[in-house]
C-alpha cells in the first residue's frame, strides 16, 4: 500500500515538473515571437518612413527641376527678345538726325508696342554700361544663375547715350503727321485697330510716360538698396552698443568715486 502510494506521488510530482518546464516553454516562445513581431512592426514603420521620406525628397527635386526648366525658359525667351529688338536698334542707329530717323520709322513701320520694347531696352543698357548695379541671369547647362553686376561700359555708353530722347522726338514727328493725314483724309476720326497699332497720334507721349515709369522704378530699387545698407548698419550698431552697456559695469571707473 504504502509502495502504490510513494509510486502515486513521484507520478504526480513528475507531472507538475513537466507541466511546469511545458509552460515555462511555452512562455518563452510567446515572449520570443512577441519579441520578433515587435522588431518587425519597428523594421515596417522605419520602412515607410524612410518611402515617405524617399517620396518627399523625389517632389522636392521634381519641383526644382520644374522651377529649374521654367527660369530656363524664361531667360531663354528674354534672351531672344533682347537680341531681335537689338537688331532693330542697330538698324535706327546711329541716325544722321532727326529727319534721318523719321525716314527710318517709316520703312520699319514698327508698331507702337515695339517702339515701347526698344525704349525698355535701351533703358536697361543705358543701366548697365552706366555701372549701375543690376541684376543680369545667365543660362549654363540648364543652371540659372543670378548675379549683381556694376561695370562701366564707355564704348557702350557713347554708343546709345541720348539715343532714347531722340526716338521720341522723331515719334512726336510721326504723331504730328499721322494727325495731319487723318484729320485730311478721314475728318480726324481714328479707328481702335490705329490706336493700338499706331498710337493714335499720342505715341510719343506713350513713350514719355514708359520712360518716365523706368526712372521711377530704378530710383525705388536705389532707395531701397540705401535703405538696406542703412538697416544693416543701424544693426551693427546697435549691437556694438549692447556688446558695450552689457559689459560696462566691469569697467573699473564705474566703481571710482
Amino acid at each position: 500500500m504504502k509502495m502504490k502510494l510513494l509510486s502515486i506521488l513521484l507520478f504526480a510530482t513528475t507531472l507538475s515538473d513537466t507541466l511546469g518546464f511545458a509552460s515555462l516553454l511555452q512562455a518563452t516562445k510567446y515572449r520570443s515571437v512577441s519579441v520578433a513581431s515587435t522588431q518587425l512592426s519597428a523594421t515596417q514603420a522605419e520602412t515607410e518612413a524612410e518611402r515617405l521620406l524617399r517620396k518627399a525628397r523625389e517632389l522636392r527635386e521634381a519641383s526644382q527641376r520644374a522651377e529649374d526648366t521654367l527660369h530656363a525658359t524664361l531667360i531663354q525667351k528674354k534672351t531672344e527678345k533682347d537680341a531681335a529688338t537689338d537688331r532693330i536698334i542697330s538698324q535706327l542707329f546711329p541716325s544722321s538726325g532727326i529727319d534721318d530717323l523719321v525716314d527710318r520709322l517709316h520703312q520699319k513701320r514698327l508698331a507702337s508696342d515695339m517702339l515701347v520694347q526698344i525704349v525698355e531696352r535701351l533703358h536697361e543698357r543705358e543701366i548697365a554700361a552706366r555701372g549701375l548695379e543690376h541684376v543680369e541671369s545667365s543660362l549654363d547647362q540648364d543652371q540659372v544663375t543670378f548675379k549683381r553686376v556694376a561695370q562701366q561700359d564707355d564704348v557702350e555708353l557713347a554708343k546709345i547715350d541720348g539715343i532714347v530722347h531722340e526716338l521720341i522726338e522723331a515719334a512726336e514727328v510721326l504723331d504730328k503727321e499721322f494727325v495731319e493725314q487723318k484729320a485730311k483724309a478721314d475728318g480726324g476720326k481714328i479707328t481702335h485697330a490705329e490706336m493700338m497699332h499706331w498710337g493714335g497720334g499720342k505715341i510719343a507721349g506713350i513713350l514719355k510716360d514708359k520712360l518716365k515709369e523706368l526712372g521711377r522704378e530704378q530710383d525705388e530699387q536705389f532707395k531701397k538698396r540705401l535703405q538696406s545698407f542703412y538697416d544693416a548698419a543701424n544693426i551693427k550698431n546697435h549691437k556694438d552698443k549692447d556688446a558695450i552697456d552689457g559689459n560696462s559695469w566691469r569697467d573699473d571707473d564705474v566703481w571710482i568715486k
